[in-house]
């Protein structure tokens, strides 16, 4: 009887120390987890501020939201682009997979080109069509956008606009056409399949801070390849 109840005690103490190490695991596992949790809280508020600043600057320059509407396999856009504007498209996209045809109502243009940048690439990825009413103006950042589409299509009467960018310093046509400044936009247009010469041809349309509106024959010129 006391040799059972020895037995047991010794089982008890091997026990003991794997318990513990099992413990600490778990303690460690859920110290991460609660790290992982904290990191993703913070990303999130971080985004969320950013957005909320993003909308601010909008309003303070008498510009609309960005919203869309789905109907049936088109999505409708309208509002100026940015952050705010890349996190509506996305959500949008993943919760309509019918979308083919993204149709560009009032584009004023951008707040912010490197989220805008994102937003061209990834209508250009899924192979969305794009399409201007006979109403529809795409400025700026909002031509950026249309030109991405996989097949463009133009009603009689819709306006896209063009001009150069500036930075603090200079203007796109201080720089050398070599200079890297440039290199993100020739990348961008070749990843789009738009000939690079429209870029440039954008720097000399208008200065930054004034607005050209392509022609018919500078459209079939620089955006022949998509017409649909």
């Amino acid at each position: 009887m006391s040799g059972k109840k020895h037995l047991k005690t010794i089982a008890i103490l091997g026990y003991a120390p794997i318990s513990k190490i099992l413990l600490a695991i778990v303690k460690k596992k859920i110290m991460n987890l609660t790290k992982i949790c904290f990191t993703l809280l913070l990303i999130t508020s971080l985004f969320s501020a950013c957005g909320i600043t993003e909308l601010k600057t909008i309003e303070k320059n008498g510009l609309n939201r960005p919203t869309i509407e789905v109907v049936g396999n088109k999505a409708l856009v309208n509002g100026t682009l940015g952050r705010v504007f890349y996190d509506l498209f996305l959500e949008t996209l993943n919760k309509n997979p019918e979308i083919e045809t993204i149709v560009l109502l009032d584009i004023p243009g951008s707040v912010n080109d490197q989220w805008n940048l994102k937003s061209c690439l990834l209508l250009n990825e899924k192979g969305l069509n794009t399409e201007l009413l006979n109403n529809s103006i795409v400025e700026s950042g909002g031509t950026d956008l249309f030109v991405s589409g996989k097949k463009l299509t133009i009603a009689k009467g819709a306006k896209i606009e063009v001009h150069s960018w500036a930075g603090a310093k200079k203007s796109a046509t201080e720089y050398p056409k070599d200079h890297t400044e440039h290199k993100e936009y020739l990348d961008f247009y070749t990843t789009v399949n738009i000939d690079t010469s429209f870029y440039w041809y954008t720097l000399q349309a208008a200065p930054a801070h004034q607005m050209h509106f392509m022609t018919n024959k500078e459209i079939e010129k620089y955006l022949g390849n998509k017409l649909n």
